[in-house]
Order: structure tokens, then sequence, then C-alpha cells
């Protein structure tokens, strides 16, 4: 699938810019942008659920004990070297 897009006369320059000094194309740059928005994007809504996490003292107690059970396995000899 492939889409069409307007973008204003300084984004347009500016991608250019850019794919001129990385020597990429236009579209290459747009998708690196959208993909680091991306990970924004998820970074911000994990950090939202647990904060709310964080509100509820039960839950986070949870969170805490699956952490601890979690990190226990890190010594049980079974890492790569």
């Amino acid at each position: 699938m492939s889409y069409s897009i307007r973008i204003d006369e300084n984004a347009g320059k500016f991608l250019h810019e850019i794919s001129q000094q990385e020597k990429i194309s236009i579209q290459a740059v747009v998708e690196k942008a959208i993909e680091n928005y991306r990970h924004q994007y998820v970074l911000a809504k994990t950090n939202r659920a647990y904060a709310k996490l964080r509100t509820n003292p039960k839950a986070w107690e949870e969170e805490i004990n699956e952490r601890r059970n979690w990190e226990s396995t890190l010594s049980d000899g079974l890492e790569d070297d």
C-alpha cells in the first residue's frame, strides 16, 4: 500500500536538505522519521501506563514482585557469553 500526502513548502525543503546531506531518498527520510516517531509514541504510552499503574499500590507491588522474579533468572547460568 502506498500513500500520497501534502506537506508545506518548508517541510519539503527540509526533507530535501536532509535527503541530500544523508544521500538517501526523501522517502527514506520520511520512513525514518515515522519510525522514530513510532518509537517515541510507544515509549510515551508505556510511560503513561506505568504512571497509572503506580497510582494503584497493590498493582504496583505485584509489578515489582514480578520484576524481582524475572531478575532472579539472570543468575541461572544460562546467559550468553
